[in-house]
C-alpha cells in the first residue's frame, strides 16, 4: 500500500484555504495534472482525500485470507498493523487529513462509512470462524477497529514508536478474550476422549518422525483403549 496516491500539496491547499473555498481546478493543479485527469482519478474532492481507503480495505481481506499459514489471531494482528503502518507512513500526510477531517462534517460522514467498511472487511474476513456465532464475530470485529482507531489517535497526537507497539499488544489481549471462537474447532490439547458434536473424539500421540504404521498403531491402541474406557 501507498499513500503516494494522495497529493500532499492539493491536501495542504485544502486545508490554507478551506475545503469549501478550494476550486478542482486549484487542487489539479496543485496535484501536478489536468482537471480532467483528477476527476478521473479521482471523482472529486472528498474521493482524493480517501483515495487510499479502497487499497486499505483490501489489504484487510488480504491478510486475513492468509490466516491459514497460522494462528488466526496472528492473522488479525498484521491485518490491523497493516493498516496502521499504511495510515501513519507518511506524518505530514496523515496530520492533513487529521485536520481536514476535523474541520469538515461531510468528510467526518465519509470518515464513517470508511470506519463501517473496515469492520465489514474483518467481519468477512473471519466470517468462516464465527459461522456458528455471527454475533461474537461483529464485537470481535468493530473491537478490533475501535482499538486500532484508538492508537491511530494516540500517535496523531504525539507521532512515535509507542502506539503501534500498543496497538499490538492490545489487538493480542482482545483476542485472547476471543480464542476459544478464534482457534480451530474439534481440536483438544489433552489425550483421550472428548464429547464434540454428539460423538467423541480420540487423540492418538505417536512419536516425531514416525512412520505411517507406526501413526496406525498409534490409533488402534487409542481406540482400543477408548472401547475399553466407554464398556466400562
Amino acid at each position: 500500500m501507498t499513500t503516494s496516491s494522495i497529493p500532499v500539496d492539493a491536501l495542504r491547499l485544502l486545508v490554507t484555504q478551506g475545503f469549501d473555498a478550494t476550486s478542482v481546478d486549484a487542487l489539479a493543479a496543485a496535484a501536478g495534472m489536468s482537471r480532467s485527469t483528477f476527476f478521473r482519478r479521482f471523482g472529486s474532492k472528498e474521493g482524493m482525500v480517501f483515495a487510499d481507503m479502497e487499497r486499505v480495505i483490501d489489504s484487510v481481506s488480504e491478510r486475513l485470507g492468509e490466516r491459514g499459514r497460522g494462528p488466526t489471531a496472528d492473522a488479525v494482528v498484521r491485518a490491523a498493523l497493516g493498516v496502521f503502518d499504511h495510515l501513519t507512513a507518511d506524518a505530514e500526510r496523515a496530520e492533513l487529513r487529521h485536520q481536514l477531517l476535523s474541520a469538515v462534517p461531510a468528510l467526518r460522514d465519509r470518515e464513517l462509512v470508511s470506519t463501517h467498511r473496515f469492520e465489514s472487511a474483518f467481519r468477512h474476513g473471519l466470517a468462516e470462524i464465527f459461522e456458528r456465532d455471527p454475533s461474537t464475530g461483529i464485537a470481535y470485529s468493530a473491537a478490533v477497529v475501535g482499538v486500532h482507531n484508538y492508537h491511530l489517535r494516540r500517535w496523531l497526537a504525539a507521532p512515535g514508536p509507542a502506539p503501534r507497539a500498543a496497538l499490538e499488544a492490545d489487538v493480542r489481549r482482545l483476542s485472547e478474550r476471543y480464542a476459544d471462537a478464534l482457534s480451530p474447532t474439534g481440536t483438544t490439547t489433552s489425550a483421550g476422549p472428548s464429547a464434540h458434536a454428539g460423538g467423541a473424539v480420540v487423540v492418538a500421540v505417536a512419536d516425531a518422525g514416525a512412520d505411517e504404521s507406526a501413526i496406525l498403531d498409534a490409533v488402534r491402541a487409542q481406540l482400543r483403549a477408548y472401547g475399553r474406557g466407554a464398556s466400562a
